[in-house]
């Protein structure tokens, strides 16, 4: 079974994670790609530094101590928001940028892990709004505590078997291949799957699998050939 790094370093979206000293720990070749920083560039800087967002309204936002820094506490993740910088060329760069926090090897703490996507898809004045309404919410369960009134919708067992499938970094075309049912049976499941786990892509789907521990340790890195 690949690990989340090795599904991450994949990805399609730009990925890169924090470490609770806010400095980058992970940078993958779409993060390249998309900004035209070299991972050797990136690794071990703050984040501020490199990444350099601004909001909307362009006021800085990425910055020491800025409001994601503290969820390296295990505090509530916002939903997406909108963020703009320079790309290679000088230009700006809309993006837009979901949190995902994954356990640390430190107690209690959690790694900060950025997905990147071009193109802002959120309300501006919703995504200037999340840090001040951050400020006024009381600390978040403690990290490893679903919130009681979060229980979620058991998945099926296609689900589950799709899940790991995705895991494993297989396609939609291979996971339909694979299980004799249509791609867009798959892609239904795949929905089905982001609504009951509360995320909105299949990398988010895979990350909290990982996170709350529903992909099952003893799978092995799949030998399949689809």
């Amino acid at each position: 079974m690949p690990s989340l790094a090795d599904v991450l370093l994949h990805t399609v979206d730009g990925v890169f994670a924090v470490d609770s000293d806010q400095r980058i720990s992970f940078w993958n070749p779409a993060c390249s790609q998309l900004l035209g920083i070299s991972a050797e560039q990136a690794v071990g800087r703050p984040c501020s530094e490199v990444l350099k967002g601004r909001d909307p309204f362009g006021v800085p936002f990425c910055r020491p101590g800025c409001c994601v820094s503290r969820l390296g506490q295990g505090e509530r993740a916002p939903q997406t928001f909108s963020l703009w910088t320079l790309d290679a060329k000088g230009e700006r760069l809309p993006l837009s940028v979901s949190i995902i926090l994954v356990p640390s090897h430190k107690n209690d703490m959690w790694t900060c892990v950025h997905l990147l996507r071009r193109d802002a898809a959120t309300d501006p004045l919703e995504a200037i709004d999340w840090p001040v309404r951050h400020k006024r919410r009381p600390a978040a369960r403690p990290p490893g505590r679903p919130a009681a009134s979060a229980a979620l919708a058991p998945l099926s067992g296609r689900e589950q078997e799709i899940m790991e499938l995705m895991a494993e970094g297989l396609s939609t075309k291979a996971i339909s291949e694979l299980l004799a049912i249509r791609p867009v049976t798959v892609r239904n499941h795949v929905q089905h799957i982001q609504q009951k786990l509360g995320v909105h892509s299949k990398l988010e789907a895979v990350a909290y699998m990982y996170r709350h521990n529903l992909i099952p340790k003893s799978t092995t890195t799949s030998t399949r050939t689809v």
